[in-house]
């Protein structure tokens, strides 16, 4: 029920937990990018587990583009 809300708002460069997009998805995106003429010189990857637990809530609610009571219940579910 949630995930025609999320995906309208989503990085359209997340691949994780996302549907109809895979590990496969990502490293073609990657490669494609790379094999530009003009390419990023940089590729990040890092874990970000355990994040939310350290980042304000209040912060997220002011600052995440998306519907307050929603992201609260969120929040609060853990997600």
């Amino acid at each position: 029920a949630l995930e025609p809300v999320s995906e309208t708002t989503a990085d359209h460069n997340s691949y994780g937990f996302r549907p109809m997009r895979s590990t496969h998805d990502a490293i073609e995106s990657i490669f494609l990018r790379m094999s530009q003429k003009v390419s990023p010189k940089w590729i990040l990857e890092g874990d970000i587990k355990g994040c939310f637990d350290n980042i304000s809530h209040d912060w997220l609610l002011s600052h995440i583009p998306m519907d307050r009571r929603l992201l609260k219940k969120w929040l609060k579910a853990g997600y």
